[in-house]
């Protein structure tokens, strides 16, 4: 008779897939409070993926379409096979010491050139792990324990966007967004520069309408404050009809104290 039954092929890839979740989930790795939010303009975007897939292409495309403005740092890794997960762990290693916090502490032991370079190298603040879509065992690399606790430790946000949007790998679920398509993950991360320049002349208008507002409150201030001084030259004006009115009351006074002095002088006797 039949003692034991167990699944082949996927229906057992599937079971490890079910066991690893569990377990991963019993500990808190998928847990939406330590889920980090996307950066609005990130000054790299990390990609790590195959140099000869699909998926990069349709990655890389997006980029330069909505933001060309921004780095891409391209962290090579084969997305299957047996050394897949070790090298998807590596790129990810590789490109965690380019990210914001991780540069001060990795120049120790470096040499000059590397130093220099490593400063001149832009920082990443998010990383995009992508790969086309597959069969599970072309996608299992991505259900690989040591995989998933290595993604724990970004400290940038990872966006996953691994095979179509039916297929549903553990890097999925620990990632800190997942995204249907390797495109869609490229467009979360990559607000379009055109959005940014409107929002930019929004701010430029703004700021243009309260400089003339403020100029404009300054000028009735100074009109109304000269209103009540008078006019400077007005002023002047008046100072000098009484200068003038002065000199005029001071000479006739000192005419008439020299017809007065004139007059003693005659009035004496000889």
């Amino acid at each position: 008779g039949v003692e034991s039954m167990s699944r082949a092929g996927q229906g057992a890839l599937f079971e490890q897939f079910l066991r690893l979740r569990a377990k991963l989930d019993a500990e808190g790795l998928f847990a939406t409070e330590r889920k980090k939010p996307l950066p609005q303009m990130p000054r790299a975007i990390g990609v790590v993926t195959s140099l000869g897939a699909a998926a990069l292409h349709d990655v890389v495309t997006a980029l330069r379409r909505r933001v060309p403005h921004i780095p891409v740092v391209i962290s090579p890794a084969a997305v299957q096979g047996t050394n897949s997960p070790q090298e998807l762990i590596q790129a990810l290693s590789s490109l965690y010491q380019r990210c914001n916090g991780n540069n001060a502490g990795s120049v120790n032991g470096l040499n000059t050139a590397q130093r220099t370079r490593l400063v001149m190298e832009p920082i990443v603040d998010v990383i995009l792990l992508v790969r086309g879509g597959g069969s599970m065992e072309d996608l299992w690399a991505f259900n690989d324990e040591q995989l998933a606790r290595t993604l724990i430790l970004s400290p940038v946000p990872v966006v996953c966007g691994v095979g179509h949007e039916t297929d549903f790998t553990i890097a999925d679920f620990v990632s800190d967004l997942r995204a249907p398509t390797p495109t869609a993950a490229a467009e979360l991360v990559a607000q379009p520069r055109e959005v940014w320049l409107t929002a930019l002349e929004g701010i430029n208008k703004r700021l243009q309408d309260a400089v003339f507002r403020h100029v404009d409150r300054q000028g009735q201030r100074l009109d109304l404050t000269a209103s009540r001084l008078g006019r400077p030259s007005s002023l002047v004006g008046r100072q000098n009809l009484r200068l003038a009115s002065s000199s005029q009351r001071l000479q006739s006074a000192a005419r008439l104290f020299l017809q007065k002095k004139r007059q003693r002088l005659t009035a004496l006797p000889t």
